[in-house]
């Protein structure tokens, strides 16, 4: 994963006032008439949602906070509930990798492998990797690290010249062979040899849970994978299209996001600034065009639409990252980490991800995000 320039959420919401807010005075609880509709009174902006039979206001703040920590808290429940009983640690840590970055690391790794292996099926083992520019020569030598090697060498540079060294960068993010035959877990991040927990930027702290959730997402695809794409090869369809029909971005990569950041921040409290953080990062990345449009539940859709094929939105790739993060906690917040399984058990089920998410959600992808834009309006407003 390239590193995501990231951003501050900001709980208090400047919506433009709707005809309900001009009309009246709302107060919290009170019964309203249009699902989702969005509304400013006395300085505090409203969100029409279901309770119980009927329609009535909510707090977007309120209710955006307590969606994001119902999600944590059941993210959370399975690491804590966990153990290590399927997972077999395999670490490759270089001797230039700054200590404190081994240690903090480490202890991710050790924490998220208690959820991560209790979706295994059996023992598997998760080669570990943590290394340095000061490691490129070796690094080619390593079929399994060095196929995507080049992608990092402008990195390289800039740390051994002193820059961006509060980066860190995805290395390995799979399970497959590596040695032919023998399919495993290989999860690793690369780290200026000069950085420090200290130094590092906040997003930084999620990479390696994040790079290590691909192991978990890939573990559910990768044994029916290869009969999966040959059919469908035989009708010219090629690796990109098949990944942007089974396993489209916002899934694999924002729904990585949503696990990691869980698994990163130790405390509540820790897990909503790290999100703020995220949020308020990418409002000030100016080339991220389509967060500026992100002004109503129906704009929202639109940008989930528009994601979804980043073969025809030069945005798409990096704009899943926080889109589908938020799309993917508001899932675990409504309907339980279980659901979210299902859709990870799913991935290869019917022929795109619509008929995945009809299988495990039971609704289409539109109705899907038509729930979620709520949440991940509540995220971006207030600019």
């Amino acid at each position: 994963m390239k590193p995501v320039v990231a951003i501050a959420l900001v709980l208090s919401i400047a919506l433009p006032p709707t005809s309900a807010s001009a009309a009246t005075s709302i107060k919290p609880g009170a019964e309203c008439k249009k699902l989702n509709q969005v509304a400013t009174s006395s300085g505090v902006n409203y969100i029409c949602l279901q309770s119980g039979k009927k329609l009535s206001w909510s707090s977007q703040a309120a209710n955006y906070e307590k969606t994001k920590l119902k999600a944590y808290a059941q993210i959370r429940a399975g690491a804590d509930s966990g153990n290590l009983d399927n997972v077999e640690l395999v670490y490759h840590i270089s001797s230039s990798f700054p200590k404190d970055l081994k240690q903090l690391y480490t202890a991710q790794v050790e924490y998220a492998s208690k959820l991560y292996g209790s979706l295994f099926a059996k023992k598997e083992v998760v080669n570990i990797y943590m290394y340095t520019e000061k490691d490129e020569k070796y690094l080619r030598t390593q079929p399994i690290l060095a196929e995507f090697l080049d992608e990092h060498l402008p990195w390289f540079q800039a740390w051994r010249q002193g820059k961006d060294q509060e980066h860190n960068l995805g290395l390995a993010a799979w399970f497959k062979e590596g040695p032919p035959g023998v399919l495993a877990g290989h999860a690793g991040v690369l780290a200026s040899s000069k950085a420090s927990a200290k130094t590092m930027r906040k997003y930084a702290i999620q990479v390696m849970p994040h790079e290590y959730w691909h192991v978990v997402q890939d573990y559910y695809f990768k044994p029916t994978f290869e009969d999966k794409f040959q059919a469908r090869a035989d009708k010219s369809l090629d690796g990109l299209d098949f990944y942007t029909l089974h396993f489209p971005t916002t899934f694999r990569e924002g729904s990585a996001n949503t696990i990691s950041f869980a698994m990163a921040a130790n405390t509540k409290k820790e897990y909503l600034e790290l999100y703020r953080y995220f949020i308020t990062e990418l409002k000030n990345y100016s080339h991220l065009k389509l967060i500026t449009t992100l002004t109503s539940t129906q704009s929202v859709e639109k940008a989930l639409k528009k994601i979804e094929d980043r073969r025809t939105f030069s945005e798409a790739h990096e704009a899943s990252y926080p889109l589908g993060s938020l799309l993917y906690e508001w899932v675990i917040a409504e309907y339980g980490f279980a659901a979210y399984k299902k859709i990870l058990e799913n991935q290869v089920t019917g022929e795109t991800f619509e008929d995945n998410i009809q299988a495990s959600l039971g609704m289409s992808v539109a109705e899907l995000y038509k729930k979620g834009a709520p949440h991940i309006l509540a995220a971006f407003s207030g600019r």
